[in-house]
């Protein structure tokens, strides 16, 4: 199974529009604007990924209504969509086997996302994913590393 690229899924949408060019407000790494969407231009290869990832699930769920708490809200829930599309959970364990669990920055280099994506996809695990990571971790010890 080939890993999820969500430029392939928005390549023969002409009704999206993705922009890169424009620095965005501090803290903001991409935007959707009714179906254009704004990633930041100082972004990385994999941030735009997990950035256009993100925003792709905001356009299919549509604007999040209601308060702020419903926001935030809506906002976890398409993080863990988004981190799940890019991040499967064979990927994961691999990246556990080279990297382990102490840098999330080194994860996320390894599954070409952003330190955003892994935390969603790491604070999202079901239990019976935590228990396969957990294998994981423990068959080639927590620094990812067999040398003695």
């Amino acid at each position: 199974m080939q890993p999820y690229d969500p430029w392939r899924e928005i390549a023969d949408d002409p009704t999206v529009e993705v922009v890169t060019r424009h620095a965005l407000a501090p803290g903001l790494d991409g935007a959707l604007v009714g179906r254009r969407i704004w990633l930041h231009r100082g972004l990385g290869q994999a941030g735009r990924r997990a950035t256009l990832a993100h925003e792709l699930v905001h356009l299919e769920r549509g604007r999040p209504i209601g308060d702020a708490r419903g926001r935030r809200r809506e906002e976890r829930v398409v993080e863990d969509i988004a981190a799940r599309r890019l991040v499967s959970l064979d990927a994961l364990v691999d990246a556990v086997r080279w990297c382990g669990t102490e840098s999330l920055t080194e994860l996320a280099e390894h599954l070409w996302v952003d330190v955003t994506a892994v935390r969603a996809r790491l604070t999202a695990l079901t239990e019976l994913e935590r228990r396969v990571v957990a294998a994981a971790v423990e068959a080639t010890g927590e620094n990812g590393s067999d040398a003695p």
